[in-house]
């Protein structure tokens, strides 16, 4: 079967790392069919040449109505920040998702988790949230493929205030830095060989920076300058202003001041092709867009 006999919906498909995944399976000649509340808001995102299911993923019925004649289903949901919205999301929803996928009987499932995911580093609700939802996506009986990414280098711009970017707490760990264009390239591709089935990924770019050292890197680019905050006044300022987005993001900054990355990208290299986009690389591209 070649790729244009191949149908995979995209679920978070418009959001920041959904998109590129569509919009390289689309180029590499997949149909694409796009979940979304408003299709309307997703044409307008997305472009022509995707097809649009209306639906959420928190109602079944319209789940399986948009994977009706879908050969796979790719999951980018996001929670938070509050406990109950990540169970929401990366608990419940994919849960909701695989099980429905396994219903209509689609192929196989693709989701996007994070490099610090182990009933180890359960140590916040988002971490916890995204352990039990790749169990529920394992437990299934879809087949299934889970790459546990490390960041992104499109998150970058999101810690920008002003002309400042802030890097939150005591980050000493190296990070292999990803552009979300190589993350699209290898979800494309596990969909094009049986050996990515029932396996978990860790998905890492071609060069190892602390936050502190990628900050810096971006910061020349945005002209901004970089300024550091602690995870702990971060949360106070959070709890001070009833602000649960700076509460969250300060727990789980705190998370990734503890764990470093683990695991190994020699099998997602090997059956997907290695990721090649430096942060420089991927900073001359926003300028060029």
């Amino acid at each position: 079967m070649t790729n244009t006999n191949k149908a995979v919906l995209v679920i978070g498909g418009t959001g920041m790392l959904g998109k590129p995944v569509a919009q390289q399976l689309k180029a590499d000649g997949f149909k694409v069919r796009l979940l979304a509340r408003s299709i309307e808001k997703a044409k307008s995102i997305m472009g022509d040449g995707y097809e649009f299911a209306q639906g959420d993923y928190e109602d079944t019925e319209s789940l399986k109505a948009a994977m009706q004649g879908c050969d796979g289903v790719h999951i980018n949901v996001k929670g938070g920040p509050s406990e109950a919205d990540y169970e929401r999301a990366d608990h419940f929803g994919v849960k909701r998702i695989a099980e429905a996928a396994k219903a209509v009987g689609v192929g196989r499932v693709t989701l996007i988790s994070a490099y610090a995911v182990s009933e180890e580093k359960a140590d916040t609700p988002e971490s916890r949230s995204k352990v039990r939802g790749e169990a529920a996506l394992v437990s299934s009986g879809v087949q299934y493929t889970i790459f546990r990414a490390t960041w992104f280098m499109e998150t970058l711009p999101i810690f920008v205030q002003g002309k400042s970017i802030s890097l939150i707490g005591n980050q000493i760990h190296p990070l292999h830095w990803i552009a979300a264009e190589d993350y699209a390239r290898m979800v494309s591709k596990s969909y094009q060989t049986d050996e990515t089935l029932n396996k978990e990924f860790y998905i890492f770019g071609p060069e190892a920076l602390t936050m502190g050292e990628a900050m810096k890197i971006y910061a020349e680019h945005a002209g901004v300058k970089v300024a550091p905050i602690s995870t702990k006044m971060l949360s106070v300022m959070g709890a001070l202003t009833f602000n649960a987005e700076w509460k969250s993001t300060a727990t789980l900054m705190t998370h990734y001041e503890r764990w470093g990355e683990d695991g190994s990208p020699e099998e997602a290299n090997r059956l997907l092709g290695t990721p090649t986009i430096t942060l420089k690389e991927w900073c001359k591209k926003q300028t060029k867009s």
